[in-house]
Order: C-alpha cells, then structure tokens, then sequence
C-alpha cells in the first residue's frame, strides 16, 4: 500500500510503500533530503517528525540489527 507523506521542510509530497500494518521509522524526502521519523498506522500518516541526519543514521541502524534478528536480509 502506498502512503502519502508531505515534507514538513518544503512541503513537497512523496510517497512511501509498505506491507505491514504498522511502521515506525526512517523516511528521507526525495527533493531536500530532510531526514524524519514517520510512524504509519493501518495506512495512515500517524506522525512525521524532523530529525538530525545523526539520529536517521542511528534510527536506520537500529531498524537494521530488528529486520536481520526477525530472519529478514
């Protein structure tokens, strides 16, 4: 499914595509490349947040070592 997501810096619209229900996580805006965190519910935008690109970088690594532990690659 695909949600739709607005930018909070330059308000351009993207999209991003999941699976699951439910999705806390990284997302990066194609046009300015501002880094948030976007927490998705039932296909829903719930919240979108900035962050540092310190803090996406951790947020990723994280989500990273949680995929790999579940048996994803």
């Amino acid at each position: 499914m695909l949600v739709n997501i607005t930018c909070p810096k330059c308000n351009t619209a993207g999209g991003f595509s999941i699976s699951d229900d439910r999705y806390i996580g990284p997302y990066r805006c194609w046009k300015c490349r501002a880094a948030m965190k976007i927490h998705l519910e039932k296909n829903q935008l719930e919240s979108c947040e900035l962050m540092t690109e310190e803090e996406f970088t951790r947020f990723e690594q994280e989500n990273e070592i949680r995929r790999r532990a579940r048996g994803g690659r």
